[in-house]
């Protein structure tokens, strides 16, 4: 193609990752380079390492630059053999942002933010930050820092995390703005009952009872101790339940907490006097038609920046349980099917549990309630409100 006055080059944009696998971060990364306009902006993942994040781009003919650089938590990068490494890294940064012609930088962590000092010091490349999680009172304030530096625009996954951040940080409230997540449709639909009874035996899952699932990796504040302590109730007084917990722990050999938390979770389900009647798998990339299998869907988190797994379950046509602290409750707090417990409260899980099983016309909501979303909510609305920030520039 020819580039002329009237057809500018595409403005290139770096997204740096300082993960390779597959949480729900990576998956809004994923969509967000795929979808956008080629004619206008060329996507380039910068990462540390190979894995399914890069074999995605990868498939979406996304260019892929590899920075040798550590993920730590914060209070590790001082440690000299990891500072001198990232400190090499974001040198070595610096020369191929400038060699590679990047216009723009997107990221989500305040380690990428770190390794661009050296790159923002000396010139002024616009940077979009990304935040998708509650930062604690350290990183809130060395992110503070950080933002002089060439961050141009702030956006929150949720008005939950822009509220929190605007709390813990100072002088930030011009750059903020919130942009929700999509939903991939070509995934997540309502299926026929023929389709569900296929999924069902393909995964071994019982057709006469009732599963209910919690999809989500182990991390602090997932909620799974108040997921299986709400089973637990459950299963004293019931026997046509079955529960299902899937995901993996992808933070687990960075952050030694959620090492222990996994370890926990592990204990608890292992004192549960029906173990038949609870089941958990690891990560699986067949999240859509695990879904689909449901009956009902829970996301008991104790404070999530969004819950991507609620817009999926909605979209999908299954009825779900979610806490009041989920991020996804400001888009899905009308919504029929979706039923709002108190977090950490278990007994609140187990009652709302029951009311959805009962409402038969929850499963019929669930399906009007996926046309209703996706008349608001796609990967493509949320990459055109990008797409508006990066032309700002």
């Amino acid at each position: 193609m020819l580039w002329g006055k009237e057809m500018p080059p595409p403005k290139k944009i770096a997204f740096i990752s300082i993960y390779t696998s597959m949480g729900g971060g990576e998956y809004g990364l994923l969509y967000l380079m795929q979808n956008l306009d080629r004619s206008k902006f060329q996507p380039v993942l910068i990462v540390n390492e190979d894995g399914p994040l890069v074999e995605r781009a990868k498939s979406k003919e996304i260019e892929i630059l590899y920075l040798p650089f550590r993920t730590v938590m914060l209070k590790h990068l001082i440690r000299p053999k990891i500072f001198w490494q990232n400190l090499k890294a974001s040198f070595q940064l610096k020369k191929l942002l400038r060699d590679n012609l990047i216009d723009i930088i997107h990221c989500s962590d305040v380690l990428s933010l770190l390794l661009l000092l050296p790159s923002l010091l000396t010139r002024r490349i616009p940077v979009v930050y990304n935040v998708i999680f509650f930062y604690e009172n350290i990183r809130a304030i060395l992110f503070n820092l950080l933002v002089p530096f060439g961050v141009r625009k702030i956006v929150c996954l949720s008005q939950m995390v822009l509220n929190d951040l605007k709390y813990k940080t100072v002088g930030l409230k011009k750059k903020l703005s919130c942009i929700y997540w999509g939903v991939d449709t070509e995934k997540f639909h309502p299926r026929t009952i023929e389709e569900k009874i296929g999924l069902r035996k393909k995964y071994h899952l019982p057709l006469d009872k009732n599963v209910i699932g919690f999809v989500g990796r182990y991390d602090l504040w997932k909620g799974h101790h108040t997921f299986i302590d709400a089973a637990v109730r459950l299963l004293a007084r019931r026997d046509d339940l079955i529960f299902l917990m899937v995901g993996g722990s992808m933070t687990e050999d960075v952050i030694p907490a959620v090492a222990a938390y996994h370890k926990s979770v592990k204990d608890k389900i292992a004192r549960i006097n029906k173990p038949s009647h609870f089941i958990v798998w690891d990560h699986s990339d067949e999240i859509p038609e695990i879904i689909s299998a449901l009956d009902l869907s829970v996301c008991p988190s104790d404070a999530e920046p969004f819950g991507l797994v609620v817009l999926e379950a909605v979209a999908s046509g299954i009825p779900t349980v979610v806490s009041d602290t989920v991020g996804a409750v400001e888009v899905l707090a009308n919504v029929e099917s979706v039923l709002i417990a108190y977090h950490q409260e278990p007994e609140s899980f187990s009652h709302c549990i029951e009311t959805a099983l009962q409402c038969n016309n929850l499963k019929s909501a669930g399906i009007n309630d996926n046309i209703k979303l996706m008349e608001k909510f796609s990967w493509k609305e949320y990459t055109k409100q990008y797409e508006n920030l990066y032309d700002s520039f």
